[in-house]
């Protein structure tokens, strides 16, 4: 999974997070690409940063972007 945040602290922040839950987790600029499965990675970004910092989820080949 890559998720693409407005910033770099927050994706900073995201990749600790992941690898906390002992998922691995590359940070790319403002992106993190994760093995961390999708429905334990939005509660964990929410908890921690919020949601409203993503920009992007790409799943699979599948993008979802937050409407702004």
């Amino acid at each position: 999974m890559r998720i693409a945040f407005s910033n770099r602290v927050a994706a900073r922040a995201a990749a600790t997070i992941f690898e906390q839950y002992g998922f691995s987790a590359k940070q790319l600029d403002t992106e993190v690409v994760t093995d961390c499965p999708t429905l334990l990675a939005a509660p964990a970004i929410e908890r921690s940063i919020g949601l409203e910092l993503v920009e992007r989820i790409d799943v699979g080949g599948r993008a979802f972007t937050r409407a702004r």
